[in-house]
């Protein structure tokens, strides 16, 4: 187990905005500039994990280099018109068995993509990774320096789409051109997992477009080292100040309320005028108050609200309520509001009744292209209390932990959560959650194992665990439905009927599970495919015919020799053959069993 890690949540400015992110049109190859050759749009792409390029499909929406015999020629770089100082960006690329990439901020400093597949520890020249500087003047062997290796190796498998985000500070210059301040990766965040926080940079990175620096420069994808595509390219600049704002008039009424008046009946125990919000103006600590404040709105678009604060909380801007939250616990909450050119008007209303809760009062609000800007006083959000991460990680065996997880998209309360779940982490860097209830995998995961903080800290309240590492997520079912029809089988989606009997482990440490269904006996096995590449499983079903749920999503996509491509995300590749069927309003591939073939073999790949 490591040792406790303190931790302290820090509000991003360079939060993108509901509606603020531009999309780099990809309907042909306009947004650069000279494209060369080798730079193509195509409509779709499909790869495999072993393939060194790609099928393409006609169309449009995707931006696809393929460069010929003759590699490194800087010319197939392709530059963006859009320069950018500060920038948020995010973008799908996808990359064939051994491929090479990168993405340069401003064509000097860059983000490595690459085909890191299976990489137990990674460098700076693994995916994600922030690639070395390089000067030959200092020596054979010591021309590179100041490379950032990802913390942990969060790439998918050759031919699968994967998501980059990150943002990116410019260096800065005063009047006469000298640096202020280095160019500065304040966040780079891999298939969902961060790689990277506040990561300064002296100077470009190897192959950049200059050695020099400037305030502004185009992105550039790197397209000269072989196959590379890319998707979904959107972005956000900041180059506009802060927001104008007048003074804000504040009330306190003093003594418990249950709720927020609709008016107020007496006069208020505390007013007067402020610069900014702040809740320490309070001289009780138990009141309702109420904030009335400016702001000038420089264009019309959509504006970014986000308010945070302790018990009840309202929001208001120009007589509209956005916000109103019943009971509050310092989390952020959210709306959006288009604006007119001009000054409009913003109400807070708090209610504050509970002596034991700290007193809190945040409002941020935002545009395109403008940073994340405070309305309060930093005083008016107390710090959160650091709280260390409690982390789990498998030794020479696997290792097992029994903990609740919350069911995805229905909030966090205990009617949410999955009570009988084990989790799962190898030596291999492969991970699963399993929910032993209905004998379906939940989560898959690579790199670190389980963040068990929630379930031990204190009174471990919520008893839940989060993985630590980049999720797929599968939420799976109930893998056998009693049925011999694999071309239009019964497939309940549900527990109906299964009952867990019990688990053991192998000589190294692996569980097979056991289940009965009615008369027939379940024998479930999972291990790692390819020293943790993916998931081996295997389902046994004794007693007679029935059909195997293998996995389910939206589209299931064949790809020859038993492989098959699922919602493009992973792989599944089968020891015998399957069927991609329609059941329970999505795509199923199923097989079957019978009592001469009892046994169902495959590979989930990612």
């Amino acid at each position: 187990m490591k040792k406790p890690i303190l931790l302290l949540l820090a509000l991003s400015a360079f939060r993108p905005g509901v509606n603020a992110q531009t999309p780099l049109p990809l309907n042909d190859l306009s947004a650069f500039k000279s494209p060369s050759k080798s730079w193509r749009i195509v409509g779709g792409l499909t790869g495999n994990p072993t393939a060194a390029n790609f099928s393409t499909q006609p169309g449009s929406g995707v931006l696809l280099a393929q460069p010929g015999k003759t590699l490194y020629n800087p010319a197939d770089n392709l530059q963006t018109v859009m320069e950018h100082g500060d920038l948020h960006l995010e973008l799908d690329f996808m990359l064939p068995k051994g491929a090479n990439s990168g993405v340069y901020l401003q064509g000097r400093y860059e983000v490595q993509l690459f085909d890191s597949w299976g990489i137990k520890t990674p460098n700076y020249g693994d995916a994600g990774g922030i690639y070395q500087r390089w000067d030959e003047k200092r020596g054979a062997g010591r021309e590179g320096f100041e490379g950032f290796a990802p913390r942990q190796n969060a790439s998918r498998a050759p031919g699968l789409w994967q998501h980059l985000s990150l943002d990116f500070e410019a260096p800065k210059f005063d009047a006469s051109g000298r640096k202020t301040r280095n160019a500065r990766f304040v966040r780079v965040l891999l298939n969902g997992t961060l790689l990277h926080e506040n990561v300064e940079l002296t100077g470009p990175t190897r192959s950049a477009i200059s050695t020099d620096e400037k305030a502004i420069g185009p992105l550039m994808l790197q397209g000269d080292h072989g196959p590379v595509a890319f998707r979904d390219i959107r972005y956000e600049r900041f180059e506009k100040g802060p927001l104008t704002t007048g003074p804000v008039q504040y009330r306190f009424y003093n003594g418990f309320s249950e709720t927020i008046p609709g008016t107020f009946t007496k006069s208020p125990d505390v007013l007067g005028s402020a610069k900014t919000l702040n809740i320490k103006l309070a001289q009780n600590n138990q009141y309702v108050a109420a904030f009335d404040g400016t702001l000038t709105a420089d264009v019309a678009g959509p504006y970014d609200f986000d308010l945070q604060h302790s018990e009840i909380g309202t929001l208001v801007v120009d007589g509209d309520t956005l916000l109103n939250r019943v009971w509050g616990d310092r989390r952020l909450i959210h709306a959006t509001k288009n604006l007119t050119p001009g000054e409009h008007r913003y109400s807070v209303l708090l209610r504050k009744g509970q002596n034991w809760q700290k007193p809190a009062l945040g409002l941020f609000v935002k545009r395109s292209e403008g940073y994340r800007q405070a309305l309060h006083d930093p005083a008016s959000v107390p710090q959160p209390e650091p709280t260390p991460l409690i982390a789990v990680q498998p030794g020479a065996e696997p290792e097992l932990v029994r903990a609740f997880v919350y069911k995805p998209g229905f909030g966090r309360g205990d009617g949410n959560k999955k009570l009988r779940v084990l989790h799962v982490g190898d030596p291999s860097g492969v991970h699963y959650s399993y929910d032993l209830e209905q004998a379906a995998l939940l989560d898959v995961w690579k790199g670190e194992f389980l963040n068990t903080t929630d379930a031990w800290y204190e009174r471990g309240e919520a008893q839940t665990v989060q993985p630590l590492g980049t999720v797929l997520p599968l939420w799976g079912t109930t893998p056998v439905a009693v049925s011999t029809n694999a071309q239009n089988p019964n497939l309940p989606d549900s527990t109906a009927g299964i009952v867990f009997k019990s688990y053991r482990l192998d000589e190294a440490g692996h569980p097979t599970f056991r289940y009965q269904l009615g008369n027939l006996e379940l024998v479930d096995r999972l291990t790692p495919y390819q020293a943790g590449r993916g998931l081996s499983r295997e389902v046994t079903v004794n007693g007679g015919g029935a059909v195997v749920r293998i996995v389910w999503g939206k589209t299931i996509q064949s790809l020859g020799n038993n492989l098959y491509l699922v919602d493009g995300q992973y792989y599944v590749q089968m020891a015998q053959k399957a069927n991609v069927v329609s059941a329970n309003n999505r795509q199923e591939l199923v097989a079957t069993v019978t009592a001469d073939a009892s046994t169902v073999r495959y590979d989930l790949i990612w």
